[in-house]
């Protein structure tokens, strides 16, 4: 599925850069990784919800690791 269409952007990039990256922590900051900047706004309330989601499933694996 496509996040950014102005940039051609796809749910599987976001999560290979997130997994590469795991200190992006806006969607300005996640376009620069990708190579590209934010143009039509539209994509930026999905990475930020993708971004919030990787930094959780990141915490429940650290407190996972943590608990054995």
């Amino acid at each position: 599925m496509f996040v950014c269409v102005c940039n051609a952007i796809n749910d599987r990039a976001v999560s290979e850069v997130l997994a590469r990256s795991p200190q992006i922590g806006t969607p300005a900051a996640l376009h620069r990784a990708c190579g590209s900047k934010p143009q039509c706004g539209r994509c930026l309330p999905s990475m930020a919800e993708m971004i919030e989601d990787a930094r959780a499933e990141a915490s429940l694996g650290c407190a996972l690791r943590a608990a054995d």
